[in-house]
């Protein structure tokens, strides 16, 4: 089974338990893959699996966050503190199986990982990981909760 099949089957065993609220998947040429998921706030994420380079990338996993600002290096840290020791294994990325990286476009972060020992399977579950606990986690920490409600035109009377 090529990487990018393997990628979208994990991803659709996500969404068959009702993990994702929609998903749909696509295997292209050259053994990429591209994925698309509603999810977190109820935003549809995309999923990039590029063979040549061995990397899933979300092109956007939070929106309207200022490349100078420091929400943006606080998540930096936050995403390199992923990959220490100290955390246990269930919540740590092994450096020496992915590497992560982000970058700003026009207040888009993204997130790659980057799979360095071939096991896709490891990188596309801690992705998900990843993603979650920025949302769960790194976003619920208090700091962040004016642009939570400006940016996903929430409610503050309403939680849900």
């Amino acid at each position: 089974m090529s990487a990018a099949v393997q990628v979208g089957e994990l991803l659709q065993d996500y969404a068959g338990r009702g993990v994702f609220g929609a998903f749909s998947r696509r295997e292209t040429r050259g053994g990429n893959g591209e994925y698309r998921l509603r999810w977190h706030r109820g935003q549809l994420f995309q999923v990039h699996w590029n063979q040549r380079r061995q990397t899933l990338r979300l092109p956007c996993v939070l929106p309207a966050v200022p490349a100078g600002s420091p929400m943006y290096r606080e998540l930096k840290a936050w995403l390199r503190a992923r990959q220490d020791g100290a955390l246990p294994d269930h919540r740590r990325c092994a450096p020496d199986k992915v590497g992560i990286s982000t970058y700003n476009r026009d207040g888009e972060v993204a997130l790659t990982l980057q799979v360095r020992d071939g096991d896709v399977e490891y990188a596309t579950r801690r992705l998900l990981a990843l993603v979650n606990e920025i949302y769960l986690d790194f976003l619920s920490s208090g700091l962040y909760y004016d642009w939570l409600l400006e940016t996903f035109d929430l409610d503050p009377d309403n939680p849900h």
